[in-house]
């Protein structure tokens, strides 16, 4: 159930979040059903305070901060994360979750000023993040752009 309320907020989360409330009545159901996959706070459905604060220490525990840089507005190998741009992915959470499980190799890099590949799930060094860790960085990006 949680994953099917995550789906339905991700899916809408790439659309203004500014929307106008529509007013009650039977047209307004598909957007009562949006509002209510997002937990207040403008986060997406299952997504706690804490992800966001274990993704915060993991980003800046992890390589994260050496390419997107310590305050996460870029650094000489990666793009700034908090600037609401984003090359290789659309913004919303689940696609943040996408990148970090999976990467992006050096052929499919999109701004030539980064040269190196975005490791699958962190890098092998300490270890490779779990499901659990990179939901939790994805998180903590993600608020860094929607607060």
């Amino acid at each position: 159930m949680l994953l099917t309320a995550a789906a339905l907020g991700a899916c809408h989360s790439g659309t203004s979040t500014a929307a106008a409330t529509p007013a009650p009545g039977p047209a307004s159901a598909p957007a009562a059903t949006t509002a209510a996959a997002r937990p207040s706070g403008g986060m997406p459905a299952g997504v706690t305070a804490a992800m966001v604060a274990e993704g915060d220490s993991i980003f800046h525990a992890r390589g994260c901060r050496n390419c997107h840089g310590m305050d996460a507005k870029g650094a000489r190998n990666g793009p700034d994360l908090t600037s609401g741009k984003f090359t290789h992915v659309n913004g919303n959470y689940d696609d943040f979750v996408r990148i970090i499980t999976s990467g992006i190799p050096v052929a499919e890099i999109k701004d030539p000023a980064h040269a190196q590949a975005m490791p699958a799930r962190g890098g092998t060094r300490p270890g490779p993040l779990t499901d659990d860790q990179i939901r939790s960085v994805a998180a903590y990006v993600y608020s860094l752009n929607h607060k």
